[in-house]
């Protein structure tokens, strides 16, 4: 027993001491867990101390700093007020075009000071067509390729967007310039050109690497939204430039319109360059106010010959339009195909068809040399919109044009188009100029026809 018991004693004080040693361990790694934290967050204390004092012993190092700051953006200041002189300029250079050749013209031309390449894309359906770039033979390219670029649907994502959405695209411009001839290009916008709320075109631009500086889109942005406000306006502006693009010093000119060809030339100006994009009536004019007193004119001749009274000698207020004894009843819708053939002014051939109506024996087409200013200015216009609205059948249908005039039957091809241009005709100009010219199916013989009144088919 004495035995066992001593036993049993030396394995409970074997036991006791292996666990006293253990806890003793235990707590030694615990203090010194405790003092490497201790110490971690002392040197991090003492590391945020030593940037306090920093701070302030390198204050005159960060007020250097921000004065140089400073001076950096008042030096970006002088830029941003050039590139408004810019803009202005350009929009400027736009607005002395006479034609909407001339208008489109600069605007490329102008584009380029913004960028390295332009292209003006017109729309046509859901395809985007070339039709003149600037910029892509100092390139290493052929300005000439972009009038042989078509795009249709799917093919170019970017011009997708712009028909879709109607928006301003800018992206890496690569897809797009390889097909116009050039690569190289780092940046690139697409600006959407509107044209009577309807999207007539778009204007790409890129720059390259060595003109990246010179790319600014939201120049480019205001420039091309310029110009399709100016093109909306062309048909009724009067002054150029407009007095808000004045200088000053400077006066505002006056829109003088381009000579017209004669009534012998067949050959349209707009055949070599691109017809108007989307010419559209303006609002119907209201009524000018009356003369000044002037001598009473004398009458105009009746249909059978009588002589005209001779002109008062004393000047007398206009008297008030009296009812014509050559006054036609309400004209009925525009139908050529059932009009059938209107008489043959006097002076001229076999009767030809008109879309108009042909005034009476003694009355000749236009602005006659005794009338005032006002009438010839009144027909002028009714000459100049009629030329519009005819070039633009023949710009969207320029196929069906071609197969018209083979099988002398252009009216028929394209009835839709010329009846809707008649009545937009119709309500822009004056019943009085329409009742003493025939502008529109003149220019339906000139520009459609190419002087063959017989391609009409009426």
């Amino acid at each position: 027993m004495a035995v066992r018991s001593d036993d049993v004693a030396t394995s409970i004080e074997s036991h006791v001491r292996e666990t006293l040693e253990k806890l003793v361990g235990e707590m030694r790694s615990s203090v010194d867990d405790i003092r490497e934290a201790v110490d971690q967050q002392l040197k991090a204390a003492v590391q945020s101390i030593q940037a306090d004092v920093s701070s302030i012993t390198f204050l005159p190092h960060i007020k250097k700093t921000i004065g140089e700051l400073e001076n950096s953006l008042k030096s970006k200041e002088a830029p941003s007020k050039a590139d408004v002189s810019r803009v202005k300029k350009a929009i400027q250079s736009v607005e002395q075009g006479k034609s909407q050749v001339d208008v489109l013209n600069a605007l490329l031309e102008q584009s380029v000071q913004f960028g390295s390449r332009a292209a003006l894309l017109i729309l046509r359906g859901e395809t985007f067509s070339g039709w003149k770039g600037m910029g892509f033979s100092a390139a290493g390219g052929n300005d000439e390729n972009v009038k042989r670029f078509n795009a249709a649907p799917g093919l170019i994502p970017e011009l997708d967007r712009v028909l879709k959405y109607e928006h301003v695209v800018v992206w890496d411009g690569n897809n797009l310039s390889t097909r116009l001839g050039v690569s190289g290009s780092v940046r690139a916008i697409l600006v959407p050109m509107v044209i009577k709320d309807k999207v007539a075109a778009a204007v790409y631009v890129d720059v390259t690497q060595q003109d990246v500086a010179k790319f600014d889109p939201g120049s480019l942005e205001l420039l091309v939204f310029s110009t399709g406000l100016l093109i909306d306006t062309l048909a009724i502006r009067k002054k150029i430039p407009s007095p808000s693009l004045t200088e000053a010093g400077e006066s505002s000119g006056s829109f003088a319109a381009p000579p017209q060809p004669k009534a012998a030339e067949t050959t349209v100006a707009f055949s070599q360059e691109l017809p108007p994009l989307i010419p559209t009536p303006a609002p119907a004019l209201k009524p000018a106010a009356p003369p000044p007193p002037r001598p009473a004119a004398a009458p105009p001749p009746p249909p059978k010959p009588a002589a005209a009274p001779p002109p008062s000698p004393r000047p007398a207020p206009t008297p008030a339009p009296k009812p014509s004894a050559y006054a036609t009843t309400a004209m009925p819708a525009f139908d050529l195909a059932k009009s059938g053939p209107m008489p043959a002014m006097p002076g001229e051939g076999p009767s030809r068809p008109s879309t108009q109506f042909v005034p009476p024996a003694g009355l000749r087409a236009g602005a006659s040399a005794g009338a005032p200013p006002d009438a010839n200015k009144k027909h002028d216009e009714a000459r100049r919109f009629a030329r519009l609205l005819v070039s633009e059948i023949k710009l969207y249908n320029e196929p069906k044009v071609e197969q018209g005039r083979k099988n002398k039957d252009l009216y028929e091809r394209l009835k839709e188009d010329i009846d809707r241009s008649r009545q937009m005709y119709d309500e822009r100009i004056p019943e009085d100029i329409r009742k003493s010219s025939n502008y529109f199916y003149d220019e339906l013989v000139r520009i459609l026809a190419d002087g063959d009144a017989g391609a009409l088919g009426l």
